[in-house]
């Protein structure tokens, strides 16, 4: 069905895939921040739910084996592509810099020993949001009911997500345009990498550090493991995907 200013009605199986995929990841974060906490005796137990479950398992694979073993389509797909790539990455410096003079002047910056876990994190949870949010949800959503009814709800999906942190309602609502600001940066390009590594994970660190979030060093290495198991995942599903793809090609004997 042919979009109209942006609108449509195509809804698919996709959508039952967005709604597991939100309930488990957000139920992750809550049962992390609520049933174990992050303080020191509940800390492995928290980054197991919240970066392992939460955002590895649930956030990154999901999309990856509805993609690419359910559906049959490539991890381009969820916005993994080297389409615009030149183009995304530029814009990204820019939106990068900006964002940096603007929210940077007057921040504290920790020590490394407090900054580097912090960064760890960013990088980690900032891939897993944009291929999430953004990749996942926002082109699923559009794919069923247009551009600008994905934006629209895809930007709540994300801002709703937050309450398994337990942010109150009045930071829920800044979110939502803070959703709205990164799925149109993301649709200018369709592309994730106008959004990782820098542009995405500066506004996160940004929040991290007015929060006063402070984690131990080592939370850096498993951050860092964290981010290669998403990696593997990427390329185990786009493995699996031309595998797929070489033998729908095999011509019949």
């Amino acid at each position: 069905m042919k979009t109209i200013f942006g609108f449509r009605w195509q809804p698919s199986k996709d959508l039952l895939a967005i709604v597991v995929s939100w309930v488990l990841v957000v139920a992750a974060l809550y049962a992390a921040t609520f049933l174990v906490g992050s303080e020191v005796a509940g800390g492995m137990a928290y980054f197991g739910l919240y970066a392992v479950l939460g955002a590895t398992i649930f956030g990154i694979g999901i999309p990856l084996y509805w993609t690419v073993v359910v559906r049959k389509r490539p991890v381009s797909d969820l916005g993994l592509t080297r389409d615009r790539l030149a183009l995304s990455v530029i814009l990204q410096l820019a939106f990068a810099a900006l964002q940096f003079i603007g929210a940077y002047r007057d921040l504290k910056i920790p020590a490394w020993e407090s900054l580097l876990p912090l960064v760890a994190l960013a990088l980690a949870i900032g891939f897993f949001e944009a291929l999430f949010w953004r990749g996942w949800v926002l082109l699923r959503l559009e794919e069923a009911f247009g551009l600008i009814p994905a934006i629209i709800l895809g930007s709540a999906l994300y801002a709703a997500y937050h309450v398994g942190y337990g942010m109150p309602l009045e930071e829920i609502l800044f979110l939502f345009w803070i959703g709205v600001l990164y799925a149109v940066s993301f649709r200018l390009t369709r592309n994730i990498f106008i959004l990782w590594p820098l542009y995405q994970p500066l506004g996160q660190m940004v929040t991290l550090i007015r929060d006063g979030l402070e984690l131990p060093l080592i939370a850096t290495l498993g951050f860092a493991e964290a981010f290669i198991v998403m990696l593997v995942f990427v390329w185990l599903a786009n493995k699996v995907y031309h595998k797929q793809l070489g033998k729908k090609n095999q011509p019949v004997s």
